[in-house]
């Protein structure tokens, strides 16, 4: 029953409807934007469903022969066997389960009840179409605004203030004091004559600072030949280069997204994976470092299955 929902999905994607032998109908209708009193929906597609479109057109079933690699008949015989499973159920008073599409039961007069799912995300027409959250200004009476009181520092604080300020700019504005050192010895004997002394560095100071640098040079030499560093440095390069992604489809929830991006890793496509949204969420194929590899496998992407005919390339 999953894998006909799954059929029945990909071709209201292409088609206005499609019809189940011996079932029923599945139909497109549009809905009209509303105004609600917390929120603004968008104009959506919606799907209905009608029993009295139950005569076969061929579509359902070369879709799934076509895909299953099967043949027209044992397409057929598959159909028929899944819609008599779910008219057993049904007359059992069981409701099933369609998956993406909605659910099917029957009420107390025996007359087939579609219960539709609130929103088809997998549809093309309702790509980026999101609500709009209404607020309610509220409104604060005069009576009820806080009081702001304003607290002046005293008359003490304001002079010790200006006595920190002025001990500050004495010290930013002092003249520097001549070397009185160097003028005594001029005065006393010739300026080539005298040679100033200088302190020198002890030998374990010497030792102290070679022993540090080689330590140094050699804790740089170690993490220069880290291979875990240098490992985590090309996935961080390549996270980086990788700005070009082939997307297979966008959803407006995220467990819509994952669900679908687990079928794209089912199907071998391991590097699939969801971006977070902007606006909305995109399950990506595979990703490349350059625009024209992300094009020339968007293009072999789409020959290759149905599933892809609108896949697109997005630069993030």
């Amino acid at each position: 029953m999953e894998k006909l929902s799954r059929y029945i999905e990909i071709l209201l994607a292409q088609h206005d409807y499609v019809i189940v032998p011996g079932l029923g109908g599945f139909i497109i209708q549009p809905q009209s934007a509303m105004i609600l009193s917390d929120r603004i929906t968008p104009p959506l597609a919606v799907i209905a469903f009608n029993p009295l479109l139950n005569s076969n057109d061929g579509l359902l079933a070369y879709e799934i022969s076509e895909r299953e690699h099967i043949s027209y008949r044992a397409a057929i015989e598959m159909i028929d066997h899944e819609v008599e499973s779910i008219l057993s159920k049904l007359r059992q008073g069981e409701k099933v389960d369609m998956e993406n599409l909605g659910s099917l039961q029957k009420n107390a007069n025996g007359h087939l009840i579609f219960s539709p799912v609130p929103r088809a995300d997998f549809l093309p027409a309702n790509f980026g179409m999101t609500e709009i959250k209404l607020w309610e200004q509220g409104i604060t009476n005069s009576e009820e605004r806080k009081k702001i009181t304003i607290t002046l520092p005293s008359a003490s604080s304001f002079r010790y203030a200006a006595a920190c300020a002025l001990i500050f700019g004495m010290l930013l504005v002092s003249p520097r004091m001549a070397d009185t050192k160097r003028s005594h010895y001029a005065n006393l004997i010739p300026l080539e004559t005298y040679t100033p002394t200088q302190s020198q560095p002890s030998a374990s100071k010497n030792v102290s600072i070679n022993n540090t640098l080689k330590a140094t040079v050699e804790t740089q030499k170690q993490d220069s030949l880290s291979p875990a560093k240098e490992e985590n440095f090309q996935n961080s390069l390549n996270k980086q280069t990788n700005l070009y992604h082939v997307i297979a489809a966008t959803f407006y929830s995220r467990k819509s997204a994952e669900k679908f991006c687990a079928q794209l890793q089912n199907l071998k496509y391991t590097e699939a994976q969801v971006f977070s949204p902007e606006k909305n969420y995109k399950v990506v194929v595979r990703s490349f470092p350059r625009y024209q590899e992300a094009v020339e496998f968007m293009e072999q992407l789409r020959k290759s299955d149905a599933l892809f005919e609108s896949a697109w390339v997005y630069c993030k």
